[in-house]
């Protein structure tokens, strides 16, 4: 009987081992999706927002490339989400599509990078005797995702806003501005809360 049953149990196991998760395209459609913000929207928002900003004459006849600082993304939607992805891929994204064109200042590690200025000076770590200022920034690029929703006691609707905007540092004028924008729907019973 001992036997039957540990024979059970291993089939069972075994059963359920054999699904594996397995590598797919963030931009393809979700088997699992709703009416909120997924990988290929956050990933879409990010290259439309860089090759849109990299393309516009904000950055056109600039005798050295400008400094940006891309401040972290502000979620005022409904949703969930981890904005630092969308942070992080609008940095990766100008980063490497600008060729140059744009520096790209990290103010992450801004108190890491004082405290290494501090042992270079007292000698502590070699360095090359000469200490640099930190860059400084010629526009901060900030955004946020908004999202306008409506339902039924049978369905749902999202209209999400991604907005980026640049603002030069020294006059705090809006030079470039622009969003990505698009609107989901779906029953209560294809969608997550």
């Amino acid at each position: 009987m001992k036997s039957i049953h540990a024979l059970s149990l291993l089939v069972l196991l075994a059963g359920g081992c054999h699904k594996k998760a397995k590598y797919v395209d963030p931009d393809a459609e979700s088997r699992v999706e709703g009416t909120g913000i997924e990988a290929r929207d956050v990933r879409g928002a990010a290259q439309q927002m860089t090759s849109d900003l990299l393309a516009s004459p904000v950055f056109a006849n600039q005798p050295s490339p400008p400094r940006i600082a891309v401040l972290p993304v502000e979620n005022r939607s409904r949703f969930l989400i981890d904005v630092d992805i969308l942070t992080t891929l609008i940095t990766d994204e100008m980063v490497s599509g600008a060729q140059g064109r744009v520096q790209v200042v990290n103010r992450d590690l801004v108190d890491e990078i004082m405290k290494e200025r501090e042992m270079k000076a007292r000698g502590q770590v070699s360095d090359d005797g000469q200490l640099k200022a930190l860059a400084g920034v010629d526009y901060f690029m900030e955004g946020t995702v908004e999202t306008l929703s409506a339902s039924t006691n049978r369905a749902q609707t999202d209209y999400v806003v991604i907005r980026f905007q640049l603002t030069d540092a020294e006059s705090a004028v809006i030079t470039w501005s622009n969003k990505y924008e698009f609107k989901k729907e779906g029953s209560w019973g294809v969608m997550y809360q």
